[in-house]
């Protein structure tokens, strides 16, 4: 059975972030299979580059918009928010778009207070929400990121 596409983009975030952000680590916290649903990780990756540690989810998606609904990690995540020294947010590629952004958790929530459903990859710009688009480069399938702007655009609470 081969890997899908967000597994797939898992391995190459993983890569990119290690290989563009010096002295820096990053571990996958793997997903559980114990057939327990109540048990599940705080997100898909943990990172560190002094001084900053990185809560990551990864999220792959087809079309413009992402629904939050697919955030499945956003209740956990948030707990982090406003510990100084903690970065946490959601990496997400628009598969069609050729597009890989950063969207802090602290935006989700105002996305979410302000009501909005999803992240829409045509509108999120103009809608004024903090969001950091990755550079990438097109490859075959994938893109190659460089995420070495995350430690120097990050700040408290993203």
């Amino acid at each position: 059975m081969s890997l899908s596409k967000g597994k797939q983009f898992e391995v190459k975030f993983k890569e990119d972030f290690k290989r563009s952000i010096p002295n820096s680590t990053i571990d996958r916290l793997y997903d559980q299979i114990s057939g327990r649903k109540s048990i599940r990780n705080i997100c898909d990756f943990i990172g560190y580059a002094y001084p900053n540690i990185y809560y990551l989810e990864c999220k792959s998606h087809l079309g413009n918009t992402f629904p939050l609904s697919n955030l499945s990690q956003y209740e956990k995540l948030a707990t982090k928010v406003g510990i100084k020294g903690v970065r946490v947010g959601v990496v997400i590629w628009f598969i069609e778009h050729k597009k890989v952004i950063y969207v802090p958790i602290s935006t989700v929530t105002k996305m979410l207070e302000y009501g909005e459903k999803s992240i829409n990859i045509t509108k999120i710009e103009k809608q004024g929400y903090r969001y950091i688009e990755i550079p990438s480069s097109e490859k075959r399938v994938f893109l190659d990121s460089n995420y070495n702007i995350l430690p120097a655009l990050l700040g408290e609470g993203d």
